[in-house]
């Protein structure tokens, strides 16, 4: 029992220390594997940087290179009607055998000229919720499970609010992305979503996409990509 319960709070302090990272916008995360009686490795530890690749039309000319894989639109958002823009859409796949999950987050995101903006990714056809950027930098916009070798569609969208008054302020998303692994039967399995969570304060987005802190996923492998600026118009 006590064997267990070290055990369980290791993968907790793994879980929060991905979430604690991938909130300052880092390139790449890597972990030591823990071991139970040195034979099970981490949770993660099977989730490398080459799981994730990217394509431009979902079907040909996938890649780990996201930065120079995802077509960029250059669309500007303003207030009103045309508040919302889609600033890219591309697709993913996981191609290692290790259940996951594919996140969308904003790193360290700004939004400047006293503006205000929101982020959304939809994934695989669902729409995701509006995640504003507010509070602390890496927050979890989007995620959803994502089977092997499964082509998944991502939009990103970025939009400012109806009632907005500033004019040409820059937003800032700093776009990441990772895979996280999750344990087989735990989690949100079944594809569900779960949107708009935050990793700073209270790591509520670890909450979300674990289910319970014990029994869910752990060790996000997070992608940078050097997504453009975008000025309101």
């Amino acid at each position: 029992m006590i064997l267990h319960m070290t055990h369980t709070a290791l993968l907790i302090t793994t879980a929060r220390r991905a979430a604690v990272v991938a909130a300052t916008g880092a390139a790449a995360l890597s972990f030591a594997a823990l071991s139970v009686g040195g034979a099970s490795a981490a949770p993660g530890a099977n989730l490398d940087d080459k799981c994730l690749e990217f394509s431009a039309d979902g079907n040909s000319g996938w890649s780990t290179a996201a930065d120079s894989t995802i077509p960029w639109t250059g669309q500007r958002p303003s207030p009103g009607s045309k508040g919302e823009v889609v600033q890219a859409k591309f697709s993913v796949r996981n191609i290692c055998d290790t259940p996951a999950k594919f996140q969308a987050y904003a790193g360290n995101w700004s939004v400047g000229g006293g503006g205000s903006a929101y982020l959304r990714a939809d994934l695989g056809g669902t729409n995701g919720s509006n995640a504003n950027l507010v509070g602390n930098p890496g927050i979890l916009v989007a995620e959803k499970n994502i089977a092997k070798d499964t082509p998944m569609s991502v939009t990103l969208r970025l939009g400012i609010p109806a009632d907005e008054t500033a004019q040409n302020f820059e937003i800032k998303p700093n776009w990441a992305f990772a895979l996280e692994e999750v344990a087989p039967g735990g989690g949100n399995g079944g594809g569900d979503d779960c949107n708009s969570g935050s990793l700073g304060g209270a790591l509520g987005s670890l909450g979300c996409s674990t289910g319970s802190l014990g029994g869910g996923s752990s060790a996000s492998k997070l992608i940078q990509v050097d997504s453009p600026t975008v000025i309101s118009r």
